[in-house]
């Protein structure tokens, strides 16, 4: 058993109905080729063939000097397992570690560039 509402719902959608108008013609034209192209964006202060500079590839080479000694203790683990002869060993906390410091320091660095 349908709710009535539901009965009421599906005349008013009836494609024969049309919600009492005599034909359901739409009201603009229709064409499938509608926002096919959208046209290249470029940002206002640059020219046509310039490039736009990522300022996080800059910080991040600044941050590097203010984790120095997670960059230290990584180069130290990196010596200490190419020295090793069994091929054991990795230096994922280390860069874990020297990642973290270094997205930190980045974080507070980058937001100075946003407009």
């Amino acid at each position: 058993q349908e709710p009535y509402w539901f009965k009421v719902l599906a005349e008013l959608l009836d494609s024969k109905n049309c919600f009492g108008w005599p034909d359901c013609a739409m009201s603009f034209s229709y064409s499938p080729q509608f926002f096919t192209h959208f046209p290249k964006y470029h940002a206002p202060h640059l020219k046509p063939g310039e490039e736009h500079k990522d300022p996080g590839d800059e910080i991040r080479v600044q941050c590097l000097s203010s984790c120095g000694a997670w960059l230290t203790e990584y180069n130290n683990c990196k010596r200490r397992i190419e020295s090793r002869t069994d091929g054991k060993g990795d230096c994922k906390g280390q860069f874990e570690e020297l990642a973290q410091c270094q997205d930190h320091c980045v974080a507070h660095e980058i937001f100075h560039h946003v407009k």
